[in-house]
């Protein structure tokens, strides 16, 4: 009984959420729509993480490096080839689908830190490989190329159009991953995170949901990349997002939010996004201190996250009350 109602609860949350995410371009200003757009956008990398770390067991510190591989694929097309943004979507997610899969390659031996230094030192790289490349990517300058804006037939302001195709992502990738995790997949992700050899014997194929996961994750993030650089119209080396600083806001997003939650990627994205700036704020000096203080707070007390924690606080309420009766 309780499950059922937690199932609805859960559901009523989801829609609500929609509804008011649907109306936030249409009743605040450009640059708070800019705002969550950029959450929508740092949210695609988490949930790949969430299904890479948080059901597969594998941890990734190279995101941004993916996520910059989408960014550069759909700023150069645009800027150097005349390409429509929608049309280097596609080829945005196979090049980090590509990647994902190269770099996981080494997942099928070893894991753990060592698996942790390998993505980070990719993670670590790429901006230098930007620089290298400067003359096609632009380098420290960025590579601007033509903002999305909304077609004539639309009657939406640039921002709002921005913000609602990422959105329409993040909610395509959110119901997709759910639906892969609630699965025999999902049973199977949570096999191989446990104890690979077991799940080996269970029938699950460990190499090739390893690579899956990679190449999974890593399209997510060249997905990212691609939205970002078509709504904000330039990319550069300096881009905190294609830098080792964004690989681990990413993953911070999911130990904040819940890296096995459905909600948790989206959460995590939005506190590590918009956190940071409210802090300094009220005491620049002081924000990086306080952000860290809350960022252990959170994992030593909330260790399934905010999300997660959120659910256990939901049950304990429904149970108590059931209890009285």
């Amino acid at each position: 009984m309780t499950l059922t109602l937690r199932r609805r609860a859960f559901r009523l949350l989801c829609v609500l959420l929609l509804v008011a995410a649907a109306l936030i371009p249409f009743v605040n200003p450009p640059y708070v729509v800019q705002d969550y757009t950029r959450i929508c956008v740092v949210a695609l990398p988490a949930i790949g993480l969430s299904l890479l770390t948080g059901y597969g067991g594998l941890i990734s510190l190279g995101q941004g490096a993916f996520f910059g591989i989408g960014a550069y694929t759909t700023a150069i097309l645009v800027a150097d080839h005349g390409w429509a943004w929608w049309a280097t979507l596609p080829l945005a997610l196979v090049l980090a689908f590509a990647a994902g899969m190269l770099v996981g390659t080494p997942a099928l031996r070893i894991r753990g830190v060592y698996l942790a230094i390998i993505t980070l030192v990719l993670g670590a790289l790429f901006p230098s490989v930007v620089m290298r490349f400067g003359a096609l990517t632009g380098g420290n300058q960025g590579k601007p190329l033509s903002a999305m804006a909304a077609p004539p037939w639309l009657p939406l302001a640039a921002d709002q159009f921005r913000y609602l195709v990422c959105l329409a992502a993040l909610v395509i990738a959110l119901v997709l991953t759910r639906n892969l995790t609630r699965g025999q997949a999902g049973r199977a992700l949570v096999a191989m995170r446990d104890d690979e050899t077991a799940a080996a014997l269970m029938g699950v194929d460990v190499a090739r949901t390893k690579l899956a996961l990679f190449g999974i994750s890593a399209a997510l993030a060249g997905l990212a990349g691609s939205l970002f650089a078509a709504t904000h119209g330039i990319v550069s080396s300096e881009t905190a997002y294609v830098t080792l600083t964004g690989s681990i806001q990413f993953l911070s997003a999911i130990v904040i939010g819940g890296a096995t939650t459905a909600l948790g990627p989206l959460i995590g994205a939005a506190v590590t996004e918009r956190l940071p700036d409210l802090l300094s704020d009220v005491d620049p000096v002081l924000a990086p201190a306080v952000y860290g203080a809350l960022l252990v707070v959170v994992v030593l007390v909330m260790r399934d996250g905010l999300a997660g924690f959120a659910g256990r606080v939901f049950d304990s309420i429904t149970r108590s009350k059931k209890e009285r009766r």
